[in-house]
């Protein structure tokens, strides 16, 4: 009975991502696990299940009821990413297209999967790398242009595979309680202060909910390490777009600040700020919009503005970016960070500096924004703050790119000195 209702649950679920909910949003919380999973694996694996599923179909997926396409991905991820026998996988999705109300369907979502699941191996051995790893053809082919084939591929393999749990500890007391309990930490192979608990993650996650921790992925913990570094650091700091709030917390705890300010555009995304750095130290928080701050001008010496952006680094995270993802949506995301950075750069003191992140790999949305910046500014190099063992590759800006690896997401980072 529980795995059928788990079933339903992703099903539901994952209809409305198609309608244009975010799977992070219906997943907050954590939720049942073998939902979760169910759910980000379809959306992780929709393409590849969609060319295995189709030649087995008379008329195109697309043209069926949500709930029979559902349905059938559920059943076909079941065997191909979940590793289920295939009879279980098949009449799991029998029962489970009957619960969603379309009974009449249910022989041929039988007889669909029984044909996919019986080759479906040999199925994929047919299928480009960009099918086999389920990515958009366009992006697989810009990413090769851009970063050469073999890191391409093992970008979009990084991306199929679940994220790894891994948080920093507000103090020492979260590490020594878990060692209590007998679980062991593994450090970060290239973050400092980062966790993971892989034999037992469901310790280090109470940890989190009871904040005693803050779980954040290591990229981004890489760029609150590198904006505390010595060449950054100095009275006050600025976070801009800071919303969930993980790099102000971070920096917080960090301590080489005396005073400290964040904001976001919605009071809500606000409220998450203030959670976030609660445990972490004294910090300013506004609701405002970054493209006109409510901010003196001329007064910070470092603001980080971490822009809202295409996401092309987080599709392990947050799969159904890749099928909304347009190569014209780029374009028009580096219209709307060039004026975030502008007005950003207004606010940095004379000798200060501006780090310009965002979570996404697109040249377009990094070194193009900063390529053209006003008189007093300059890009300055990150190669000399940048950890021992991070696997970056350096922008024609002088910034670093991390390219999704098993070890974190993918980001890019510029600094922009304002000349004293």
């Amino acid at each position: 009975m529980r795995l059928s209702a788990d079933r339903l649950t992703a099903a539901r679920m994952l209809m409305r991502v198609e309608e244009g909910a975010f799977s992070s949003r219906l997943l907050s919380g954590g939720g049942v696990p073998a939902v979760r999973i169910r759910v980000l694996e379809v959306l992780r694996s929709m393409r590849v299940l969609d060319a295995v599923l189709q030649p087995q179909c008379r008329r195109k997926l697309r043209t069926l009821d949500p709930e029979v396409r559902t349905a059938m991905r559920i059943g076909l991820a079941e065997t191909v990413c979940l590793d289920f026998p295939p009879e279980l996988a098949t009449d799991g999705a029998v029962r489970l297209v009957r619960r969603l109300g379309r009974s009449s369907a249910s022989s041929m979502v039988n007889a669909v999967l029984r044909k996919a699941t019986a080759d479906w191996r040999e199925v994929l051995r047919r299928f480009p790398v960009d099918v086999r790893l389920s990515h958009p053809e366009w992006l697989c082919r810009r990413w090769a242009e851009s970063f050469g084939n073999e890191a391409t591929e093992i970008a979009m393999a990084s991306a199929q595979e679940p994220a790894v749990t891994w948080a920093w500890f507000f103090d020492g007391e979260g590490p020594q309680a878990l060692a209590r309990k007998g679980v062991e930490l593994v450090p970060h192979p290239w973050c400092p202060g980062a966790w993971s608990a892989p034999e037992d993650v469901k310790n280090l996650i109470e940890m989190v909910k009871g904040g005693v921790a803050y779980a954040q992925d290591p990229s981004s913990q890489l760029v609150a390490h590198i904006a505390s570094s010595p060449a950054f650091a100095e009275k006050n700091y600025l976070d801009l777009c800071a919303a969930p709030g993980g790099k102000a917390a971070l920096m917080l705890h960090l301590g080489f600040w005396e005073r400290a300010a964040a904001a976001d555009l919605r009071l809500n995304r606000a409220r998450l700020i203030r959670q976030a750095v609660a445990r972490a130290g004294d910090c300013a928080i506004v609701a405002a919009d970054s493209t006109s701050p409510p901010f003196v001008s001329g007064e910070w010496d470092l603001v980080l503005l971490d822009a809202p952006c295409a996401g092309t680094g987080t599709f392990r995270r947050h799969p159904e970016l890749k099928w909304r993802l347009a190569p014209e949506s780029i374009v028009q995301m580096a219209k709307k960070q060039r004026k975030l950075l502008a007005a950003g750069l207004e606010l940095v003191a004379p000798g200060g500096a501006l780090l310009y992140t965002t979570c996404s790999v697109e040249p377009e949305e990094n070194e193009g924004v900063v390529a053209d910046l006003p008189d007093g500014f300059e890009v300055e190099s990150l190669d000399a703050h940048v950890p021992a063992g991070v696997p970056w590759i350096p922008t024609s800006a002088g910034g670093l790119r991390i390219l999704p690896n098993p070890d974190g997401d993918g980001f890019t980072m510029h600094a922009v000195r304002r000349t004293a």
